[in-house]
């Protein structure tokens, strides 16, 4: 109580001043309209400026939260189109990608064989010929991509996993669409390599990797991994590590896609080219 006492006689002009200043402005602004208005814009002005920052800093610590409603949305989707076909006894689901502007055909597939320990790994699945597969058909989980179909008997298909070295896939860096090669190299099954990334892009840890739509074989925007941060420098291009967002040890359920334009696409690519 008495340090109050002691401040308020040491700045008792002061307080004196502010208090018959603030009164001066209150008689002014209650007497004449103009002042009201210049005063009544000016405080509404301050105020919206402040909602508006205090509302853009909201937006901002939400964006983590946003993306990962987003994330969970997505496998949500993934996960009825999996019942979708289910239900229909193992027959395809159309599904229409508005991004590249194909249509694909969704199939549910179990994994009964597997491998991850070799340099050529392969996946077979227990849906074949009779369920409508054929070669060249797209494999994926509902985490990334898995493989490509180049096997296929009556109930049976074996599709080349991601990871074997002879495998490519046309990937791209999901901010900024920069594509490039991915492929494995044979040694840790959680990792891939990104090649032909030009020096000049810029990729931090955690940047997502999708699949680029270039292929005819996979949709664009496939979950393929994320960036570790690891990169190496070669003639013109950056080579990435990423991290594969399938787990393939714990591959049960698959999806088998097909390209309904594929074929249209290739015939007309391979007379333009002639390759």
């Amino acid at each position: 109580m008495r340090s109050l006492l002691n401040f308020l006689l040491r700045y008792k002009t002061l307080i004196l001043f502010l208090v018959l200043e603030g009164l001066a402005l209150v008689m002014i602004t209650s007497s004449y309209n103009y002042h009201q208005s210049i005063t009544f814009n000016t405080a509404r002005n301050i105020s919206g400026s402040i909602t508006k920052r205090l509302e853009n800093g909201r937006e901002y610590f939400k964006l983590r939260q946003m993306n990962e409603s987003l994330v969970a949305e997505n496998k949500l989707l993934r996960q009825r189109l999996q019942n979708m076909s289910i239900e229909k006894e193992g027959s395809f689901t159309a599904f229409a990608d508005t991004v590249s502007l194909q249509v694909y055909d969704y199939l549910v597939a179990r994994v009964v064989n597997n491998s991850v320990n070799r340099r050529k790994n392969f996946i077979t699945l227990d849906k074949g010929r009779r369920h409508g597969v054929s070669n060249g058909m797209a494999v994926a989980s509902a985490d990334g991509v898995v493989g490509v179909v180049v096997g296929v008997s009556q109930n049976f298909s074996v599709a080349m996993s991601l990871l074997n070295i002879d495998f490519r896939l046309s990937s791209s860096i999901a901010k900024n669409s920069y594509f490039g090669s991915l492929a494995w190299d044979g040694f840790n099954y959680r990792y891939a390599q990104l090649s032909e990334i030009p020096h000049h892009v810029q990729v931090n840890e955690g940047d997502t990797i999708v699949t680029s739509g270039f292929s005819a074989i996979f949709p664009a925007g496939m979950m393929v991994g994320t960036a570790t941060g690891d990169q190496k420098k070669g003639g013109d291009f950056l080579t990435l590590k990423v991290r594969l967002s399938a787990d393939f040890k714990k591959l049960t359920n698959v999806y088998i896609i097909g390209n309904l334009r594929r074929t249209e696409r290739t015939t007309l690519e391979q007379e333009v080219t002639g390759e």
